[in-house]
């Protein structure tokens, strides 16, 4: 077997623990096995059983218990070292200081002595074994096998993580309901494109929306009618990852407002284990449609998601280490600026519109800069920024806001009730995005934080 590949696959763990049975223990919940819908107890019974049998001491510093269970993987190894030793019942009371777990699913039932053979191979010598227990943290670790191997960090081979059996199941059922209710689309919040359950979704021919919250390098997807979108807002909770996704979709025309959406969410984007079924209601509608608005500056979609990205990374993080509170009101502009005024000199005049456009990757640090400075945004339906730190003074405020709402939220809501202007705030004490168009809360964003589950 590839020792690359071997090295790749373990996963290092401290252990605290000082007998055999709780560092066996130890390491088997390390692996997560609930992801893959088998529970640790199965797995310890698999691994005494094997003990019992015969014990796996391969050396006085070293023991290597393994066992096969029913699972469709191939292996997972999980190496523990102790620096004070663990006592492993044997019969002069020896005490070992490096326990590697090895645990053998269906695909390697045949094959499973060579990789026995190379993880005695690779820590064969004494003196390779006491630099691990030697070593100062489990990074030092991870490095000492990869030299072993010949391998530079950089280059490793990645052992992709299966996608948990909870998962497969769960967008099993979100396709049955989706045939059930008659939905418009099935959408995943999830990590990465390699996590989703391919083969589960291999039949079916439905709309697929794929919000992801990290981007994945040179992934293929060959399912026709898929759409994907990288919303890289990993602090959002899990609804409101979905939700953005459905904004995405919705801006982009995949969505209508009359057929429901079969959401699958997770904690985590890798582990779904949630179903929600939802419409692109009316605050997509306000947020979106033209209907409502009038006159030539109406804000174009790309303009709505920048300045939602943007204020979604200002919510998570903030400036200089601390929250920062700030308030964008985009279209409608002059109406707007003749309901405000300057609280400074104004930063961004002078420039010309292409230097101050929100559309232009280059500007986000300035943006956020400004940020700090009380007053708001004003921008463009075409994401031209006209001003910056302005005190926005609408003839008269809301009174329908929820209680605990200051006086940025008041003023968005203001703004947005005597213009077609859309506001969007950011909250320095909670984090939370909340866009306001015709005076009223159509959409909020919460950071994960911030919701309890």
């Amino acid at each position: 077997m590839d020792l690359g590949e071997l090295v790749s696959g373990i996963r290092i763990l401290e252990l605290s623990a000082k007998t055999r049975p709780a560092a066996i223990r130890s390491l088997v919940q390390a692996a997560n096995w609930e992801d893959e819908g088998i529970l640790p107890e199965k797995v310890m019974e698999a691994i005494e059983e094997r003990e019992a049998a015969a014990q796996t001491l391969v050396a006085n510093d070293f023991a290597l218990p393994h066992a096969f269970i029913d699972w469709d993987g191939d292996f997972r190894i999980i190496m523990g070292r102790s620096r004070q030793g663990v006592d492993y019942g044997g019969p002069s009371g020896l005490h070992v200081k490096l326990i590697v777990l090895l645990v053998i699913g269906r695909k390697l039932q045949q094959g499973h002595v060579m990789v026995l053979a190379a993880l005695a191979e690779l820590l064969k010598t004494a003196e390779f074994r006491q630099q691990i227990i030697d070593a100062k943290d489990t990074r030092t670790i991870d490095g000492l096998l990869l030299e072993k191997a010949g391998i530079q960090p950089e280059n490793r081979p990645v052992k992709p993580l299966g996608v948990p059996r909870l998962t497969t199941a769960l967008v099993k059922h979100a396709i049955q309901i989706h045939e059930t209710v008659g939905a418009q689309a099935l959408l995943l919040a999830i990590d990465r494109l390699e996590n989703v359950p391919w083969e589960a979704l291999s039949t079916w021919k439905g709309k697929l929306l794929l919000v992801t919250s990290q981007h994945s390098e040179d992934f293929d997807v060959k399912r026709d009618d898929t759409h994907v979108f990288d919303v890289l807002h990993a602090s959002l909770s899990r609804m409101d990852r979905a939700n953005l996704g459905l904004l995405l979709a919705a801006s982009e025309g995949l969505l209508s407002e009359k057929n429901s959406v079969v959401c699958v969410t997770g904690p985590d984007g890798r582990k779904l284990d949630s179903v929600t079924i939802t419409k692109p209601e009316v605050h997509f509608r306000a947020m979106l449609s033209e209907k409502n608005r009038r006159g030539a500056d109406v804000v174009s979609p790309a303009v709505i998601m920048r300045i939602l990205s943007l204020t979604l990374e200002i919510a998570a993080e903030g400036r200089e280490a601390h929250p920062v509170g700030c308030l964008f009101v985009v279209g409608d502009a002059r109406q707007v600026m003749r309901s405000s005024q300057q609280l400074v000199l104004n930063p961004f005049h002078g420039y010309s519109k292409q230097l101050r456009n929100v559309l232009d990757p280059s500007l986000t640090e300035t943006m956020k800069e400004f940020a700090l400075i009380d007053g708001a945004f004003v921008i463009q339906g075409d994401g031209t920024v006209l001003s910056a730190g302005t005190y926005l003074t609408p003839k008269s405020f809301s009174s329908n806001l929820p209680a605990g709402l200051g006086a940025r939220h008041q003023a968005a809501a203001a703004i947005t009730a005597h213009t077609q202007a859309m506001a969007i705030a950011v909250s320095q004490s909670t984090g939370t995005v909340t866009v306001f168009r015709n005076g009223n809360a159509v959409l909020s964003l919460e950071r994960a934080g911030s919701t309890k589950w």
